[in-house]
């Protein structure tokens, strides 16, 4: 039985134009960002018609999901795995900021292949593939046969599409999302095909008058 994934990351925060780390810091949406979550619930709707919608419960993915929720009439599902990862005591600190203050650490952390790293007071990358694997698998599980919207961030979107593409998610770097990207992964039982990746036209076309 066919489970058809569409994946989406959030729109425009305030830290990612601050170009902050802000793992579960709840920065908000921006203007650019909020218009990004109407134009892609718009489309992910008319499109997609999904029947279930889940999300993040930081405010960012939350506030890019509430549109599809109130289009589709679905309820919205949050749930706390889907979070981006912990960056711990650099959690919204700018690049150079951290750089400055935990440069050892900086540059373990770009050996992608060290699963073992965690900012400190932060989430190890092993824990962070964990249970991104645990959720998908699980929201795969009960929804089969459906069609489920999800809306998270980008570093867990990333990381689940090289797990599926490549078996390894800290590959992430080669398919990452820009904000309100919208990726299509379908599940037949254990096996995960990527249809779509990294969808964006809707972001400039007409917004549709109905869904």
């Amino acid at each position: 039985m066919q489970t058809q994934l569409i994946l989406v990351r959030h729109g425009e925060s305030e830290d990612n134009l601050a170009q902050r780390l802000s793992g579960w810091t709840d920065s908000d949406l921006t203007p650019v960002g909020i218009e990004q979550a109407q134009r892609t619930a718009r489309h992910v709707a008319r499109s997609y018609q999904p029947t279930v919608v889940y999300a993040s419960p930081l405010r960012r993915a939350r506030r890019t999901a509430e549109p599809l929720a109130a289009l589709t009439g679905l309820p919205l599902n949050l749930h706390d795995d889907l979070r981006e990862i912990y960056f711990g005591q650099a959690e919204g600190l700018s690049i150079p900021e951290v750089m400055e203050r935990f440069p050892t650490d900086w540059q373990h952390a770009m050996d992608d292949d060290d699963l073992d790293f965690g900012f400190p007071g932060g989430e190890t990358r092993r824990a962070f593939y964990g249970r991104i694997g645990r959720i998908f698998r699980q929201i795969i599980d009960r929804h089969a046969g459906e069609t489920v919207a999800i809306v998270s961030h980008g570093g867990v979107l990333s990381a689940f599409l090289a797990m599926v593409a490549e078996g390894r998610p800290q590959r992430w770097r080669a398919f990452y999302k820009q904000n309100c990207a919208i990726s299509e992964v379908v599940a037949n039982g254990q096996s995960l095909t990527i249809v779509r990746w990294n969808l964006t036209d809707h972001l400039s076309s007409p917004l549709p008058d109905t869904p």
